[in-house]
């Protein structure tokens, strides 16, 4: 008997393109779920696409529901029959409008009620209630694995939706960031150091932690840290990535001014500053190390030739070996 064969791939997304297929599917009106670690931009990716596609986003939070909160409460009509009076968060079954609702941490809720949203997710309906033609379901949760509030998802729910996964991805975020005001320094401190984007241990006991959600954090921070005391700063951002980061990050402060942006360095090496001050010159050769390939090569010994000798060595052997 042969041993069975064992298939190891990558089915994580990056946000650029999750974004498309979360927009086929919703569009197709297929209930998807988007798994990630905490931090990683799931409800934002969520409300992006439903900005894209000019629907009316609905955020409900289904770790604050209780089961009957779905049905409804019951009244009686002028029948003397018991009817339901369905939630206003949902949207009106007669709405002709387009509507994206998001069952934020939908793995987070109780089983009770992820059991009431049984049908709510396969029949767009739950109780009298029916869902209106022009919207679609979505949901957003932690996995098991991150150790926050999770419950297993029961099987007959899991299987109405389609299972996506997010992966953090810098040139990604570094792409966001650059449309969103992310402050200058905090890209160009993950463009040196993609690594520190996202640092998620769940085993870890320290509360904070790198993630694209407290790097924009740390943006609101440095853009409004002009009277700040530098204890207080490095305060700061230890209480949001964490102290590690916060130690990197604090000290490439002092010397961001000095770097040019590596892709600078690419598209005009003969041209391009050369930092002074050594540790900057370190994280800039770490970065274009990380850039190197057939295409930038070229344009990095370019540059190396222009820097003190056994630096410009150490950067191009670097290169080559990569």
């Amino acid at each position: 008997m042969t041993d069975p064969v064992t298939i190891s791939a990558d089915y994580t997304l990056r946000p650029s393109e999750l974004a498309a297929t979360l927009a086929l599917l919703v569009e197709a009106r297929q209930p998807v779920v988007l798994w990630g670690a905490p931090g990683t931009a799931k409800s934002a990716l969520a409300h992006q696409v439903a900005s894209e596609a000019e629907r009316t986003y609905v955020d409900v939070r289904a770790l604050l529901l209780d089961p009957v909160d779905l049905r409804g409460i019951p009244w009686r009509d002028g029948s003397d029959r018991t009817r339901w009076a369905p939630p206003a968060f949902l949207p009106p079954t007669d709405d002709p409008g387009r509507w994206l609702i998001n069952l934020e941490e939908l793995p987070s809720a109780v089983p009770m009620v992820q059991a009431a949203l049984y049908q709510l997710v396969l029949d767009r309906k739950v109780g009298e209630y029916e869902l209106p033609e022009g919207a679609s379901l979505i949901a957003c949760g932690n996995r098991e694995s991150d150790r926050g509030v999770v419950h297993r998802m029961p099987t007959p729910l899991a299987s109405r939706f389609v299972h996506l996964e997010i992966r953090v991805d810098a040139e990604d975020w570094l792409a966001w960031g650059a449309e969103h005001d992310i402050a200058p320094e905090v890209l160009f401190f993950v463009s040196l150091r993609p690594e520190l984007l996202h640092v998620f241990d769940p085993q870890a006991m320290e509360k904070a932690f790198c993630c694209p959600r407290t790097w924009e954090m740390v943006s609101g921070i440095v853009n409004r840290r002009a009277s700040l005391d530098p204890g207080v700063e490095r305060a700061l951002f230890r209480g949001t990535v964490g102290e590690a980061a916060a130690v990197e990050f604090s000290a490439f402060l002092k010397v961001w001014r000095e770097l040019p942006h590596p892709r600078v360095v690419i598209d005009d090496p003969q041209n391009a500053m050369v930092p002074d001050n050594a540790s900057a010159l370190i994280a800039l050769c770490g970065a274009l190390y990380r850039m190197a390939d057939d295409i930038t090569l070229d344009a990095i010994v370019t540059y190396a030739k222009r820097l003190r000798r056994e630096v410009g060595e150490f950067l191009v052997g670097s290169c080559i070996r990569c």
